[in-house]
């Protein structure tokens, strides 16, 4: 299986990954609240913090957008998870905080070996575009068992908060990455950085 890993940079791409997102959300019982209550007539996701995001994705063999995440950062709106949530956010520098959210990988892409392949990469474009923005820590409102499945990528999100509704998104614990232990826990980053 051929993939392609890249940072979106055209508006035909983009439109590509609002249609992905589009159909990934629509197909899933937790987030019909969500589409109650917001009108995608031209069948694309996005929302307000979508302008101040940088976003990625994977394409297959055949150019489709197969996998996405976004990472909002320097956002005058704020961030998803500290809007909609309830917990301590004083300790984290404006300057150097951002959000990653809507990751997500097509249902004929996932298994153990092929989602491996997609989120390694996909990780490690996040990773040097973090370091890029002098980047120290991402919120993530995560459901409890993504946080345990992106611990298995050693993508490991530190639990800040209770579990609590995240606007119609469903429950979710308020997450925090730190950039520095990402690099840590996948030190072949930093090696191919270098070089």
């Amino acid at each position: 299986m051929q993939f392609r890993f890249l940072e979106v940079e055209n508006k035909y791409l983009l439109d590509e990954v609002f249609a992905f997102r589009y159909k990934i959300l629509k197909k899933s019982d937790i987030y019909k609240d969500y589409f109650l209550e917001t009108d995608f007539d031209d069948y694309k996701e996005y929302d307000k913090f979508d302008p101040f995001a940088i976003h990625f994705a994977a394409l297959n063999q055949d150019s489709e957008v197969c996998a996405t995440v976004r990472l909002i950062h320097n956002c005058p709106l704020g961030y998803p998870t500290e809007n909609d949530m309830e917990f301590n956010n004083t300790l984290f520098e404006r300057d150097k905080l951002g959000e990653m959210s809507r990751i997500f990988v097509d249902a004929k892409y996932r298994n153990i070996k092929t989602t491996k392949i997609i989120v390694e990469e996909l990780k490690k474009l996040l990773y040097y575009k973090m370091m890029d923005l002098g980047i120290e820590y991402t919120y993530g409102a995560l459901e409890p068992r993504f946080v345990r499945l992106l611990k298995m990528y050693n993508m490991n999100y530190e639990i800040i908060g209770k579990k609590q509704f995240q606007g119609k998104m469903g429950l979710r614990f308020p997450c925090i990455l730190y950039t520095k232990r990402l690099g840590e826990d996948n030190p072949e980053f930093i090696k191919e950085r270098i070089k």
